[in-house]
């Protein structure tokens, strides 16, 4: 059996259609999907989840994703488990076929895996998506790290103990682990592809701000690299190299739907550049 636990938060009662259409994708893949949202969901948009999804949970908006996660893991029978997938709505797509992550032969070898790394606080992979196979699912310390979580009312403390600990207590434990798609790799990528001007440039309009986390700083090379999703927050915030116009373009060579894309478009803004 192959689960999926997609947390999800929405400012609407109303899904919208590219979270439908991941739930759909992962569906397909053959996943059993939970989706586990920490806000109102409209009929509607509970309907339409029903057609993808086994189980469809509304929870009281406490905790992040780790306690939604843990939450919908408690239903389960993870004896029964062969892999188990966690993601979240911080993301957009799949702007590429999905099942083509499962065919990276750096990522056969692994216990789990996930799509990238950071080295924030300590090297680990980030929380959006994660994937854990049998042996990891089966093991006693998948089971107590689960029980260890706590409904923590801050971000950055839920990415030191979780999401900074799940990698770190897990290769402890002796599991190996790799990212799709690595930091430095994606760095080398940057700064093979760049001029020494440019790269001045970008430490200038940096303003000191970190650059360990790609998802947000290089989504152009990501995406090139096969990376098949665009962190959200990068179509209202941008970045100090990427306008929101400009992270909308970069998802619309994608294969997402186009009502995704028309929903998602942004309020017109004027230049940007991006890697």
């Amino acid at each position: 059996m192959r689960i999926a636990i997609y947390a999800h938060f929405g400012t609407s009662a109303v899904v919208a259609r590219h979270v439908l259409y991941h739930a759909q994708q992962l569906r397909k893949l053959g996943f059993q999907v939970c989706f586990i949202s920490n806000s109102p969901l409209s009929k509607g948009s509970e309907s339409e989840l029903a057609a993808s999804c086994e189980r469809v949970v509304q929870r009281e908006n406490m905790g992040f994703d780790f306690c939604m996660w843990q939450q919908a893991l408690a239903a389960y029978d993870l004896t029964q488990a062969d892999e188990l997938l966690l993601t979240n709505s911080s993301i957009i797509g799949p702007l590429s076929p999905l099942d083509l992550l499962w065919r990276k032969p750096e990522l056969g070898q692994c216990d789990f895996w996930g799509l990238t790394d950071n080295c924030g606080f300590s090297t680990h992979l980030q929380s959006y998506f994660l994937v854990f196979r049998r042996g990891l699912i089966q093991s006693e310390c998948f089971s107590r790290f689960w029980a260890s979580v706590l409904p923590y009312g801050e971000k950055d403390q839920v990415i030191r103990s979780y999401e900074v600990g799940l990698t770190r207590w897990f290769q402890q434990n002796g599991f190996k682990w790799a990212p799709a798609f690595p930091q430095q790799a994606i760095r080398r990528r940057y700064l093979e592809g760049c001029t020494l001007v440019r790269r001045m440039q970008d430490r200038i309009r940096q303003r000191g701000l970190p650059r360990w986390d790609t998802t947000l700083f290089y989504p152009r090379i990501l995406i090139e690299a096969g990376m098949p999703f665009l962190k959200a927050s990068l179509l209202k915030l941008g970045n100090p190299f990427l306008q929101p116009a400009v992270a909308y373009s970069l998802l619309e060579a994608s294969i997402l739907p186009k009502e995704a894309l028309e929903e998602l478009r942004p309020a017109p803004a004027s230049g940007g550049s991006g890697s």
